[in-house]
């Protein structure tokens, strides 16, 4: 039976892939990373939805 992986687990080894990926850039190398990442786009959108979410529990 095979086990689904939780939304964390999978955030987590996206993380641990990213911090393998950029281990041994230097300060330049690692901003030139950060602006080809397309998820970048997906974490701001994360964090817009995440946002008015809020608001919309705080009027509640």
């Amino acid at each position: 039976m095979s086990k689904r992986k939780t939304n964390v687990e999978k955030l987590r080894e996206i993380r641990d892939k990213m911090n393998e990926e950029v281990k041994d850039m230097d300060v330049d190398e690692y901003l030139e990373y950060l602006k080809s990442q397309s998820t970048l786009h997906t974490k701001k959108w994360w964090a817009e939805k995440e946002k008015s979410q809020n608001k919309s529990l705080s009027k509640a």
